[in-house]
C-alpha cells in the first residue's frame, strides 16, 4: 500500500511539475498523460488491496468498485495509446472504458447500500438517488446543451454521460447517508468527496471542451489524479454501518423530507437556466423541462410515500401504544424479574418484580446502575454477569441469592441474561429475567434427596403410568433387570414380568391398584438375558399433576425363597437323617389310615430305639453319635418295602409306617414281624462311625402294633407302639414286641403316678425319714435322711416306684432342693439338743441334681438359711453321678468341700468302681453296698469284695460304713475286718422324726 501511495504521489508530482515548466504542447500532453495513467493505476491497486482486506459483507460490493476503478486505468492506458498514435476522434475506445467508472461504483454502493437496509429503506433509496440524479442531469442538460455547437448529438450523449453517471453513482453514496442513517467513516467519507470532485471534474471539463477552450496542462487535470487516487485510497479504509445516535436520526430524517424540495429546486434551476428568453433553442428548453417534470413526478410520489408512511406510523403507533399497553400488563403480572439495562449497564426499564427486589419504583431505578442500590460487590457481580452475557452474543444462565429490599427475605433467583442486538449485529444492551426458585431448588434437593434413597436401598424401584410404560427407575431396578436406565423407559411392565405379560393383565391389575391404592404380592421378573428372578412387589397408586402412576418396590426374594425351601423341608423333614419328622409322620400316617379303612387292608406302625445309644452319644461326643443316627436311617430306607415310610420321631427313635400287609389279620402280624426282624438285625450289625478302627456295636428295641382303619388314631397307634416298644424294653431290649393292652394298664398307671407325682411337693405329701448309723460300740454318730411319700390316705409310695421317675420327669430337682433344705433344718434343731448336736446327716444327691450349674450355690444358700456347720452335712453320691466329665465333677466337690461339706460314696462296688479315679476324688467315706453285705457271711466272693473294698479305703485314708446291715452275724464279720460303721435295720429302721426319741435313750 505504502509503495503504491508512494508511486501514485511521485507520478502526480512529476506530471504537475514538468506540465508547469514545459513549454511544448507535447511535452504538456505527456505530462498530464503520466499523472493521469499513474494516479489511476495507484488508484486500481489501492482498490483491489482494500477488497482484499475489507469485511467480508463489505467484499462485494468493494469488487464492484475496483471493477470500474480498473476499467477506468483500462480506458486511460488507450487513451496514452491513443495520444501515441495521434488518434483523436471522439468518442474514442477509451471513452467506452472511461464510462464504466460511474456505473460500476454506482452498483457497488447499491450493494453495500443493500446490505444494510430493508425492504422499505431500499425502495427510499432508490427513489431518492433516482430523484437527485435526475434532477443533477436535468442542470447537466441545461449547462452543456446551450453550448452544443455543431457537436454531434452521439459526442454530447458521451460528454453527459462522463458526469450523469457519476454524479447518479454519488447521488446513491449520498442518499444512503440518510437513509440507512450511516455512521461517519473517513474511508466513505473520503471515497464519496473523490467521487463528487471527480464526477465535477469531467462536467467542468467537458464544459471547457465545448466552449473549444484549450484543456492542456490545466489545474482541473491533476484534480482528476487526485480524486481518483481518492477513490482507491479510501477502500483501504472503508467502513459502513448504521449509527445509533439520536440526534443523527432525526438530522437524517430532516434531510429525506427534504430531499423531494431540493431535487426540485435542482430542477427548476435547470428549467429557468434552459429558458428560452435567454438565447437557448426550444428543443433545449423542452429536453430540460421534460426532465424538471420527471423530478416533479418523482418528488410527488416521495410525498406520497410520506403520507402513506405517516399514515402508517399513525396506525404503528396505535398498536404500538396498544402493545405498550398489553406489555404493561403483562409485565406487572409476571410474577418474574424483568429489567433491560443498556450497554454501558444503566436501567431503561423494570418490572414490578424487579421493583420489589430494588425497593423502588420504575422512575427511580430507570437512569440509574446496579451500583445504586446494591452492595458494590454483587453489583460488580451483576455487571459482570452482564459483560459475560454480551461477550458471549447468546443468552447465558446463572443463579445468584438475593435479599428483597422490600420486605427483607432471602431468595434464590435462575437469571437469564439476553444481549440485545441492532440491525447490524451490535450489542445495545442486555434483558434480565429472574426467577425465584427457591421453592423449586428446596424441591428439587428434596427430589434428589429421595432419588439419593432410592438408588441407595436394597429395593428395587420404579414409576410407571396408567399404560405400564416407566416413568422412573432407580439403580437397583437397573441392575437387578440388567437393562440401562435408558432402555428401561422405553419398556413397558409386561416386558419385565412374568406374570403380567398382556396389556388385559395389567389393565386388570391397574383398575384393582386403583381400587385398593396398595397392593403387595409376588412375582417374577425377567432380565435382559432371559433368565426369570423371583419378586415381592409393593404397589402403591398415585397421581401428581392430574397423571395417575404407580410406584413399586421390588424385593429380590430369591434367599427368602432358598429359606422357605430350607423352612419347609425342616417343618417335615429331619435336617440330619433327611427322614420324614414327627409332623410329616402325623400325615402320612393320618393317610395310611385312610388307605386302610378303603382297601380294608393292615397296617402297622413300628417304633424303634437304640439301645444305650446315650452311652455312646455321653462317652463318644455328638458327633458319633449323629453319625450312628445317620447310618441307622440308611439301613432302615435299605431294609424296608418301597411303598413303606421311614421317620424319625426324634432323638435315637425312629418310626417305620408299613402299609397293605393283606386283609387277614394274622398274616398280616406275621409279615409285619418279619420286616422287624429283618429291620432289627440290620441294625444289630457293627458300625464304623469315625476314622479309627473302632467299630460300635448297636442293638434295637422295636415296639409293633396293628392296624386297619376302623375306630383307630394316630396318637392311638404311636402310643400303643410306644407302649411295645417299653415292653420290649423292659424284657431285656434287643426284641421285637407286638402291643399288649395290659403293659396299656401300666402305662396308665404310671402316667397317673407321675399326676400324683407333680402335686405331691405342693400338697406337703413327701416326709423324711431318718436312719440311724451307728459305730463299732453301738454309739449314734448320725442318720441318713430318707424321702418317703406318704398319700393321703396314709399308704406309702415305694421309692423305688417314684424316684425313677422323679429322675425321668426332671421333678427331682425341685424335691432333692426340699430334701436338702429339710435335713440342714433338721440338723439346725439337733444342735438344741446335748444328745444329738454332734450328729452327721448323710444326704442322697442324684445325678441329674448334681449336674445342675447352680447346684453349689444351692447348697450355700441351704447352709445359710439353716445356720448349721457346714462338717456336720454328708452328701451321697452314686457312681453314676462321677460318670462322664470327672474334672467338672472333682472341681464341684472341692468347692463344696471347701464350705465345710464331706461326701460319701454311696453303692460302692456296683458300678463301674475304679481306683483310678476313687484316688482323685474328694471322697471322706465309702458306703459298701447291701448287696454285698447281704450274703457276706454265706457267699466267698461277696466277703471277698467286702474285704477288697474295706482295704482299699483304707489305704487311701477313707472311712467306710456298711449299709443293709441286718444280722449280728454280718456285723461281727464286718468288724473283724475293721468296718466300725454301720447303717441297717439291725440298730434301726427308718423313721419318722417324731419316733426318734427311742434311738437317743
Amino acid at each position: 500500500m505504502r509503495l503504491a501511495l508512494i508511486a501514485g504521489m511521485t507520478g502526480l508530482l512529476v506530471g504537475a511539475v514538468g506540465v508547469r515548466f514545459a513549454q511544448d504542447v507535447h511535452w504538456i500532453r505527456f505530462f498530464d498523460n503520466l499523472h493521469w495513467t499513474v494516479g489511476t493505476l495507484t488508484a486500481v491497486a489501492l482498490a483491489w488491496m482494500g477488497q482484499r482486506a475489507a469485511q467480508a459483507e463489505s467484499a462485494r460490493g468493494l469488487r464492484w468498485i475496483a471493477i470500474g476503478l480498473t476499467a477506468y486505468a483500462c480506458g486511460q492506458v488507450i487513451w496514452d495509446v491513443q495520444a501515441v498514435t495521434g488518434f483523436s476522434g471522439f468518442p474514442s475506445p477509451s471513452d467506452f472504458l472511461y464510462l464504466w467508472l460511474g456505473p460500476c461504483i454506482g452498483a457497488g454502493l447499491l450493494i453495500e447500500s443493500f446490505r444494510l437496509a430493508d425492504p422499505v429503506q431500499r425502495k427510499t433509496l432508490l427513489l431518492d438517488a433516482a430523484t437527485l440524479a435526475i434532477a443533477a442531469l436535468t442542470l447537466v442538460l441545461a449547462l452543456y446543451l446551450p453550448r452544443r455547437g455543431d457537436t454531434s448529438l452521439l459526442s454530447l450523449a458521451v460528454l453527459v454521460a462522463y458526469p450523469a453517471s457519476v454524479f447518479a453513482a454519488a447521488c446513491i453514496g449520498l442518499i444512503a447517508i440518510p437513509t440507512l442513517r450511516l455512521k461517519w467513516s473517513s474511508g466513505y467519507g473520503l471515497f464519496l468527496l473523490s467521487l463528487v470532485v471527480t464526477g465535477g471534474c469531467w462536467m467542468l471539463w467537458n464544459t471547457l471542451a465545448l466552449e473549444g477552450a484549450v484543456t492542456d496542462g490545466i489545474a482541473l487535470n491533476s484534480l482528476f489524479s487526485l480524486s481518483v487516487m481518492g477513490m482507491g485510497l479510501a477502500t483501504l479504509y472503508w467502513k459502513v454501518e448504521p449509527s445509533r445516535n439520536a440526534a443523527w436520526e432525526r438530522w437524517c430524517e430532516g434531510f429525506l423530507r427534504l430531499l423531494p424540495l431540493a431535487a426540485v429546486v435542482l430542477a427548476g434551476l435547470a428549467v429557468i437556466l434552459s429558458d428560452p428568453h435567454t438565447g437557448v433553442s426550444p428543443a433545449v428548453s423542452y429536453a430540460v423541462k421534460a426532465g424538471a417534470l420527471v423530478v416533479v413526478i418523482l418528488a410527488m410520489l416521495k410525498q406520497s410515500m410520506l403520507v402513506r408512511e405517516h399514515d402508517l406510523l399513525k396506525i404503528v403507533s396505535r398498536n404500538l401504544q396498544q402493545s405498550e399497553q398489553q406489555k404493561h400488563l403483562i409485565l406487572q403480572a409476571l410474577p418474574d424479574l424483568i429489567w433491560l439495562k443498556d450497554a454501558n449497564g444503566v436501567f431503561q426499564m423494570c418490572n414490578p418484580g424487579f421493583e420489589r427486589l430494588l425497593g423502588a419504583p420504575e422512575s427511580v431505578i430507570v437512569g440509574k446502575t446496579d451500583f445504586d442500590f446494591v452492595e458494590p460487590e454483587l453489583a460488580r457481580f451483576f455487571q459482570q454477569k452482564d459483560r459475560e452475557a454480551m461477550a458471549a452474543g447468546h443468552s447465558t444462565q446463572n443463579e445468584e441469592w438475593v435479599v428483597f429490599a422490600s420486605d427483607g427475605h432471602r431468595a434464590l433467583l435462575e437469571t437469564v441474561k439476553t444481549p440485545l442486538l441492532d440491525p447490524g449485529g451490535h450489542v445495545i444492551g442486555v434483558l434480565g429475567i429472574a426467577r425465584d426458585i427457591t421453592e423449586r431448588e428446596s424441591s428439587n434437593r428434596h427430589l434428589a434427596l429421595v432419588n439419593f434413597a432410592l438408588n441407595h436401598v436394597k429395593e428395587a424401584a420404579y414409576m410407571a403410568d396408567e399404560q405400564g410404560y416407566f416413568h422412573y427407575v432407580n439403580d437397583e431396578a437397573c441392575r437387578s433387570l440388567r437393562h440401562t436406565r435408558d432402555e428401561l423407559l422405553t419398556l413397558q411392565v409386561i416386558d419385565v414380568d412374568g406374570i403380567t405379560t398382556e396389556p388385559q393383565q395389567w389393565q386388570a391389575f391397574w383398575d384393582q391398584l386403583k381400587t385398593t391404592k396398595t397392593m403387595t404380592f409376588e412375582s417374577h421378573h425377567r432380565t435382559r438375558d432371559g433368565c426369570f428372578t423371583p419378586v415381592e412387589i409393593n404397589a402403591n397408586y398415585f397421581e401428581f399433576s392430574g397423571q395417575a402412576y404407580v410406584l413399586g418396590l421390588v424385593r429380590d426374594i430369591t434367599d427368602r425363597r432358598e429359606i422357605e425351601e430350607q423352612i419347609r423341608s425342616l417343618a417335615y423333614f429331619d435336617p440330619l437323617t433327611q427322614l420324614p419328622n414327627r409332623r410329616l409322620l402325623m400325615d402320612r400316617l393320618n393317610q395310611a389310615l385312610i388307605t386302610s379303612h378303603r382297601s380294608h387292608k393292615f397296617g402297622a406302625v413300628l417304633i424303634l430305639d437304640l439301645d444305650h445309644f446315650k452311652v455312646l452319644n455321653d462317652t463318644q461326643g455328638h458327633d458319633v453319635g449323629d453319625q450312628l443316627l445317620i447310618e441307622v436311617a440308611q439301613r432302615l430306607n435299605a431294609n424296608v418295602r418301597q411303598e413303606d415310610t421311614v421317620c424319625r420321631l426324634g432323638g435315637d427313635e425312629f418310626v417305620v409306617i408299613l402299609e397293605a400287609l393283606g386283609e387277614d389279620e394274622e398274616p398280616a402280624a406275621q409279615q409285619a414281624e418279619a420286616i422287624a426282624e429283618k429291620v432289627r438285625h440290620a441294625l444289630n450289625q457293627p458300625y464304623s462311625l469315625s476314622t479309627s478302627e473302632t467299630r460300635f456295636h448297636s442293638a434295637t428295641s422295636i415296639g409293633l402294633t396293628l392296624f386297619r382303619g376302623q375306630g383307630a388314631t394316630v396318637d392311638m397307634l404311636l402310643k400303643q407302639a410306644d407302649v411295645a416298644l417299653y415292653q420290649a424294653k423292659d424284657a431285656g431290649r434287643n426284641l421285637v414286641r407286638f402291643f399288649n393292652p395290659a403293659m396299656q394298664a401300666a402305662i396308665d398307671s404310671r402316667t397317673a403316678l407321675e399326676s400324683a407325682l407333680r402335686r405331691a411337693l405342693e400338697k406337703k405329701e413327701f416326709q423324711l425319714f431318718y436312719q440311724p448309723q451307728v459305730d463299732q460300740n453301738g454309739d449314734l454318730i448320725g442318720a441318713e435322711a430318707l424321702l418317703r411319700w406318704v398319700l393321703p390316705n396314709q399308704v406309702l409310695v415305694s421309692p423305688a416306684e417314684f424316684i425313677p421317675l422323679a429322675e425321668e420327669t426332671g421333678l427331682i430337682l425341685p424335691i432333692g432342693q426340699w430334701v436338702l433344705d429339710t435335713a440342714c433344718a433338721q440338723l439346725k434343731a439337733w444342735e438344741s439338743d446335748a444328745r444329738t448336736q454332734a450328729l452327721q446327716m448323710s444326704v442322697n444327691v442324684s445325678a441329674r441334681q448334681f449336674h445342675q450349674h447352680d447346684f453349689v450355690e444351692n447348697v450355700q444358700k441351704s447352709l445359710v438359711s439353716s445356720g448349721i456347720n457346714p462338717a456336720r452335712l454328708k452328701l451321697e453320691l452314686t457312681e453314676s453321678v462321677v460318670l462322664g466329665n470327672v474334672d467338672v465333677v472333682i472341681d464341684r466337690m472341692q468347692q463344696l468341700n471347701a464350705l465345710g461339706v464331706g461326701f460319701s460314696l454311696d453303692d460302692f462296688g456296683t458300678g463301674y468302681s475304679s481306683l483310678s479315679y476313687l484316688k482323685r476324688l474328694p471322697l471322706h467315706q465309702v458306703k459298701i453296698d447291701q448287696s454285698f453285705v447281704r450274703d457276706v457271711t454265706e457267699d466267698a466272693n461277696d466277703a471277698a469284695i467286702v474285704r477288697a473294698i474295706l482295704a482299699m479305703s483304707h489305704t487311701l485314708g477313707l472311712q467306710v460304713i456298711a449299709e443293709g446291715v441286718e444280722t449280728q452275724a454280718q456285723r461281727d464279720f464286718l468288724l473283724q475286718n475293721n468296718c466300725k460303721a454301720y447303717q441297717g435295720f439291725l440298730f434301726g429302721k427308718p423313721t419318722p422324726i417324731a419316733g426318734w426319741d427311742r434311738f437317743l435313750k
